[in-house]
């Protein structure tokens, strides 16, 4: 996909797409330009470091351009290119130390403290692996975004563990309250990415592997990213640039910014935006 066609076909999305209880906006705390298609942000564990994957290139092109930033939690600190040489690595998660990358059809493992690839997975039959999640037990998920289904980093084996069938198009995920959470893209993907049917909210029982769509969530949109706080969740809506939250039974438009809204990340009440068709992220303050 070009995302420079993407970008002038999805702007007239925005008159059209679906307004749910719009709130005032959320206060911005700072902005971080000069990126290369920034898909996903993760902090640390203290929070003291955000990292950001930069595609760098077309979301499907192993061109070996993507890379790594990493950036302090003010903003301010910021060495471009941590970490180089990936293809178009998108979704991340931290677990025990270590950084995890979903780049394609390979899961990088990433130690922290040296800043070096310790480990790759490869996943040969996966199309575009998109986020990642890591249970406390040190489990790690991975979402097929284009070829469906999810994967599970376990005992150093990157295995399929919920058939595409049971979960097409997953995109973005996360652990919360021993559920695992996944935010779907929708079915029937045309070529601009857009859907004929807009993604739900799953959750999902790891035990049972039994999904629940999420009342609230219900084919809410294009969804990538999704965070937790105060038990309230926040969505992301990459083709409309929509960020929704839900909580109390109610979904509510928080936040309408440019399409390319893509896999949000959290650390205490600051939400990080990567604006991947704008080539910037943004800090927001939560309420």
């Amino acid at each position: 996909m070009s995302f420079k066609l993407a970008k002038a076909a999805l702007g007239s999305l925005l008159l059209s797409s679906q307004v749910l209880m719009a709130e005032p906006a959320l206060q911005q705390a700072w902005q971080l330009d000069a990126l290369d298609q920034p898909e996903s942000v993760v902090a640390d564990a203290k929070g003291e470091w955000l990292y950001i994957s930069n595609i760098n290139g077309a979301p499907l092109e192993l061109n070996g351009k993507g890379y790594i930033s990493r950036v302090d939690r003010e903003g301010q600190r910021f060495t471009r290119q941590w970490l180089a040489g990936f293809n178009a690595p998108k979704g991340m998660a931290i677990s025990k130390g270590k950084l995890y990358v979903a780049d394609m059809q390979v899961l990088h493992e990433i130690d922290l403290t040296s800043g070096k690839v310790s480990e790759r997975y490869h996943a040969p039959h996966a199309q575009m692996l998109n986020d990642v999640a890591a249970a406390p037990d040190g489990s790690i998920y991975v979402s097929d975004m284009l070829a469906g289904g999810i994967y599970r980093l376990a005992d150093q084996q990157l295995a399929l563990w919920l058939e595409p069938e049971k979960m097409p198009h997953p995109n973005g995920l996360l652990w919360e309250d021993g559920q695992l959470i996944v935010a779907s893209w929708g079915l029937d993907i045309q070529s601009d990415f857009t859907t004929k049917t807009p993604g739900t909210l799953y959750q999902i029982d790891p035990s049972s592997q039994q999904l629940k769509p999420i009342a609230t969530g219900y084919q809410l949109g294009n969804l990538d990213g999704v965070v937790s706080y105060q038990k309230t969740l926040y969505i992301s809506d990459w083709i409309s640039g929509a960020l929704y939250r839900l909580e109390d039974n109610e979904r509510r438009t928080v936040l309408q910014t440019a399409p390319g809204l893509a896999d949000i990340g959290r650390y205490g009440s600051m939400l990080y935006a990567p604006m991947m068709l704008d080539n910037k992220v943004v800090a927001w303050m939560l309420p």
